[in-house]
């Protein structure tokens, strides 16, 4: 009867060793194969169709993808450098389509711009396209001009709100064709600008 009952005894103390085992052999299995994937490039800021990429814009992140997607730029990808060929959000893996190597795609430059604080939406961000309108205040009698709509679906690639009140001026740069550079820039020469969000 004792034999019997220290077998039993012995029976559950290898049934309850084993399985502690195979809960510290699962949970470091589930801790590896978490931590298997390749490193791959993106962005740390929205970037604009046809800009040059810099070191300072990406960043590298670990996913663990399907062995046949290959549209992905990993790791041992040349980004640095490249030419963006659409507009590109911050955190998003970069496919190999996104960019080119060749050098004529970058048609793109950025203008830095002075807007009152009042003249651009308060929920724009960097990313967003935007329409710019010249608008010429009435002053003294005389005749109303109507805005004019100087330029749509701008690329906006940096805003700076620091210590910009209602009324003041704050700074914005934004990426646009360096066809239409010359047609900004004129109008800044007279009136004001007012900055307008497309949210669809």
């Amino acid at each position: 009867m004792q034999n019997n009952l220290q077998k039993k005894s012995q029976t559950r103390m290898i049934v309850a060793t084993s399985l502690f085992a195979i809960s510290i052999f699962a949970s470091f299995l589930i801790s590896y194969t978490s931590n298997i994937g390749e490193k791959y490039w993106v962005l740390t800021r929205p970037l604009a169709k046809g800009v040059q990429i810099n070191s300072s814009d990406l960043a590298l992140v670990k996913a663990k993808l399907d062995s046949t997607i290959t549209v992905y730029a990993s790791e041992a990808s040349t980004v640095v450098g490249a030419i963006t060929q659409r507009n590109l959000e911050a955190g998003h893996l970069i496919a190999h389509n996104d960019i080119s190597e060749d050098a004529g795609v970058m048609d793109r430059e950025e203008l830095s711009l002075s807007v009152r604080a009042a003249d651009i939406p308060t929920s724009t961000r960097v990313g967003d396209l935007v329409s710019i309108f010249q608008i010429h205040d009435t002053r003294n009698g005389e005749a109303a001009v109507d805005p004019v709509r100087v330029i749509s679906g701008v690329f906006l690639s940096e805003i700076s709100r620091k210590s910009a009140n209602f009324g003041s001026d704050l700074s914005i740069t934004v990426t646009l064709s360096r066809e239409d550079v010359p047609l900004l820039l004129a109008a800044t020469s007279s009136g004001r600008l007012v900055v307008v969000t497309s949210h669809g």
